[in-house]
């Protein structure tokens, strides 16, 4: 559907308001990553190793020394904190879509301290690295050191200390964050170190005319305004979402009422229509979060118990857990989900796998899938195109369950899961694909219409898909001919096919880099892409 000049207003409208300054030319940057995913580690870990992030902001901070940076703007764009892939909602037996339940917000709390405890650590001591949120919180030192040692270069006489302004935007695996004020005020607080009274009464008349049109909404002192869903700035000529607004999968769509529009992701890009639904197709638990949370993080952790619980039998050699337990904790970085099923499967089948290994994994599996195709909620949070395949699922399971023939089941749903991945690439429900970039998909962005190109945007970016991509649009305007898409990927690691057969996990990450260095009258903008390896990443062969 196209995007009506109504809502192509009302985006240019609620961007957030240009910082007065001095009038002097100064020299901006803005570097944008996305998806880093911390979780708390309980159902394994696939963020970028700590080293990682010591070498990022170390490189920030001396690009900025470098580029006599005056103002850097650093953007996270989604999936933050993953408060999905988790054993909690397994353990106490609730799940991201039960939001009445009395453990619900305890379960946030939890998740969250898991997070601050695996990703909020300083060096233990020199030459080691902490975590992300250290070195965040860490940046303005780090920005103040590195210009301190240029300068004692005597080469560079700039003494101009670089501003930072750090902004998350909302994805689909943190929206839980919103559920609870307690649980963003930490996020804001304990991750970013930015405590409440810190937050400029701008930010806060943005974020609030943004998803309700009210700038008083988060005005007071002790409300915690929520995260930007989109970010644009004319002179970067940049604008930014997440993407899952394009991923049925991934957000929700919203039947009309008599007194609300309805809405789902071949609408596009409708944020009138989001801003009557207060984004609830964005706030509101989703189809994805049934499989992340339901299937896999749920299988994950009833595996690893019933594992353990299997080594301590009395009076058994106990099953060698190294192997299972490593392919358990990076299971959820197969892409699509059928692969993971299809990689779990593949190990019952392996002349060496303990007989007592096989029984608990294809039991564990069954039951996951079974009690995830029994919740209403997933079929009623999945895409129109998937559900008569997951009814057809959820009732081979019902009937065959007596039988206990579970890898036969197991078989049958893992053929369903991908031929509903083969009939979403053919017919997705969505304006989106993996390609992303094709055409089609860039006019399905706000940036690319005049009414935002008037105003100098040149880029649009987007993470969501873990799949870096680029292209170069040729779009008929009288405004600019060149005009760029980028995709931010993620920084997490990923499992590969080895050429020979076997798997082996890798480290992935993108940074935008876009430098307005309007002292020297010069702008420019490049991605640098991170591939990592390491022993700690080969345990498992």
């Amino acid at each position: 559907m196209a995007i009506t000049q109504e809502d192509l207003q009302l985006t240019l409208d609620t961007l957030q308001p240009a910082t007065s300054g001095s009038g002097a030319a100064s020299n901006r940057l803005c570097v944008v990553i996305s998806d880093v995913h911390f979780t708390d580690g309980t159902v394994g870990t696939q963020s970028a190793e700590e080293t990682v992030w010591a070498d990022f902001f170390s490189d920030l901070a001396d690009t900025c020394a470098n580029q006599h940076i005056d103002q850097l703007t650093l953007i996270l764009d989604g999936d933050v904190v993953d408060m999905i892939r988790t054993s909690v909602w397994a353990k106490a037996g609730v799940y991201p879509w039960q939001r009445e339940a009395p453990q619900f917000k305890k379960c946030l709390h939890d998740i969250m301290d898991g997070i601050l405890r695996l990703h909020n650590w300083p060096p233990a001591k020199k030459g080691q690295s902490g975590g992300f949120f250290y070195h965040l919180k860490d940046l303005p030192k780090q920005l103040l050191e590195a210009k301190k040692t240029k300068l004692k270069t005597k080469t560079d006489t700039d003494t101009t200390v670089t501003t930072v302004e750090v902004l998350v935007l909302l994805g689909n695996h943190d929206k839980e964050i919103f559920a609870d004020p307690d649980i963003l005020k930490r996020f804001y607080e304990d991750c970013l170190g930015q405590s409440l009274a810190e937050l400029t009464p701008a930010y806060r008349a943005w974020i609030g005319n943004m998803y309700f049109g009210d700038a008083n909404r988060f005005a007071a002192a002790d409300s915690v305004p929520w995260l930007p869903f989109y970010w644009g700035d004319a002179d970067l000529r940049l604008f930014v979402t997440h993407g899952q607004w394009r991923d049925r999968a991934n957000c929700l769509a919203i039947a009309a009422t008599d007194s609300l529009p309805g809405w789902n992701t071949k609408d596009g890009w409708a944020v009138k229509t989001w801003q009557k639904l207060n984004y609830r197709p964005f706030t509101e638990a989703c189809f994805g979060d049934t499989v992340a949370a339901g299937v896999l993080s749920t299988f994950i952790c009833r595996s690893k118990e019933a594992l353990q619980k299997a080594s301590e039998t009395p009076n058994a050699t106990p099953p060698d857990l190294t192997r299972i337990n490593r392919i358990l904790d990076e299971l959820d970085l197969y892409r699509p989900s059928s692969a993971a099923v299809s990689r779990i499967l593949q190990e019952p089948g392996r002349s060496s796998t303990d007989t007592r290994v096989r029984d608990i994994i294809e039991m564990q599996l069954f039951l996951a899938l079974k009690d995830w195709l029994n919740w209403d909620y997933t079929l009623a949070s999945a895409p129109s195109s998937q559900r008569l395949g997951l009814t057809l699922a959820r009732y081979w399971l019902k009937f065959t369950e007596s039988f206990l023939m579970y890898r036969i089941q197991l078989q049958f749903v893992r053929g369903v899961l991908k031929v509903l991945d083969w009939l979403e690439q053919v017919r997705p429900s969505s304006v989106y694909s993996e390609d992303g970039a094709s055409l089609k998909n860039l006019l399905a962005f706000p940036t690319f219409h005049e009414a935002l190109l008037q105003q100098g945007f040149q880029i649009h970016g987007e993470g969501h898909t873990h799949i870096p991509l680029q292209a170069e649009a040729d779009i008929d305007s009288p405004t600019r001919k060149n005009f760029t898409y980028v995709n931010f990927g993620a920084w997490r690691d990923q499992i590969v096919d080895k050429e020979n057969g076997g798997y082996r996990r890798r480290g992935v990450g993108r940074s935008l880099y876009v430098l307005n260095l309007q002292k020297r009258s010069e702008y420019r903008y490049f991605v640098r892409d991170n591939l990592n390896w390491s022993d700690q990443m080969d345990k498992l062969d």
